[in-house]
Order: structure tokens, then C-alpha cells, then sequence
């Protein structure tokens, strides 16, 4: 008689996923010179949606824009970090959970600091079909052809889900 089990870890990869992407954006808030009160407010519903969105495999990206709000043209948008997720990443891995802190710190310090008045929100990116997650509707991103984006590579793995993060800068 033969025994066989197998362990369904998607819901711990896509939590593990969701909440070191929250995590390691309240980092960069923080090294940024940003006020952290806005994450931890909304910190339940940003974690219900992007974890139940990476267990559907609708999310493409989780974005936080930083940007001026006194500013009222295009350029408001000072900077952005987007977590890009992949669900094929690592694919023949033996489920690994784990975090590189060492991109995260990469981020921060090409990042640098903004201004005291800059605000920032946060933005997800989904594939057609998502399921709803209350609290949560349509966002739009604002323009970001005045910026540059800097890949720093993958921060966050989580099974087969992969995390990368980007971040963007002025244009020179």
C-alpha cells in the first residue's frame, strides 16, 4: 500500500507574499521621510486584497505613488515603487517562503527622501475577472512619463509566487 500526501500552500505563499510587500513598503515610507499613519490605517484592507488577489492569480502589480498634493499638473507624481509579481517564479522550488532584505535596503537607498508635504497612496494592477474584495474599487495611476524606472530585481518569493520590485526616479 502506497501513502502519498501533498500540501496545498498557496494561501500561506500569497499571505507570506502580501504581507512582506506591505511590510517592506512601510520600510521605504519610513526611510523616505513619508508619515507611516496612512499604511497602518489601511494596512487589513491592502492585506485582504493583495493576499486573496495573489490566491486568484489576478494581480499584476501592487503600486504606491508619492506625490505632491499641491501640485495640480502631471508631474505631481514624484515617485512610485511597484511590486510585479510573477506566478511561475521558481516553479520546480520546493515551496521556499522567503524575503531579501538586502533589495529592500538597495531601494531605500537609491530612493533618498521626499519632501515633508508629499502624500502617498497605493494602486493595484489586476487581470481581467478579479474577484471583489470589499473596501476596494477602481483606482487610476497618474502619469508617469516625467519618471524613470529602476528595477532592483526580486524581493519576495512565496512557492511559485514571485514579488520583484521597481522604483522610479526623476528623469535627468
Amino acid at each position: 500500500m502506497a501513502t502519498s500526501v501533498r500540501v496545498n500552500t498557496t494561501t500561506h505563499a500569497a499571505t507570506h507574499v502580501a504581507t512582506n510587500m506591505i511590510r517592506s513598503l512601510k520600510q521605504i515610507i519610513r526611510a523616505a521621510g513619508l508619515d507611516p499613519a496612512g499604511l497602518l490605517g489601511q494596512w487589513a484592507l491592502l492585506e485582504s486584497g493583495v493576499s486573496t488577489w495573489l490566491q486568484s492569480g489576478h494581480l499584476t502589480t501592487l503600486v504606491m505613488e508619492v506625490f505632491d498634493p499641491s501640485d495640480r499638473t502631471v508631474t505631481s507624481l514624484v515617485g512610485r515603487f511597484d511590486f510585479t509579481i510573477e506566478y511561475d517564479y521558481g516553479a520546480d522550488s520546493d515551496g521556499d517562503l522567503w524575503l531579501d532584505p538586502d533589495v529592500i535596503d538597495y531601494v531605500i537607498r537609491k530612493n533618498g527622501a521626499y519632501p515633508s508635504q508629499c502624500e502617498y497612496d497605493f494602486t493595484v494592477v489586476n487581470k481581467p475577472g478579479r474577484p471583489a474584495v470589499p473596501g476596494w474599487g477602481k483606482g487610476q495611476l497618474r502619469s508617469s512619463d516625467h519618471l524613470t524606472r529602476r528595477t532592483a530585481g526580486t524581493a519576495i518569493t512565496g512557492g511559485t509566487i514571485g514579488a520583484s520590485i521597481s522604483y522610479y526616479t526623476r528623469n535627468s
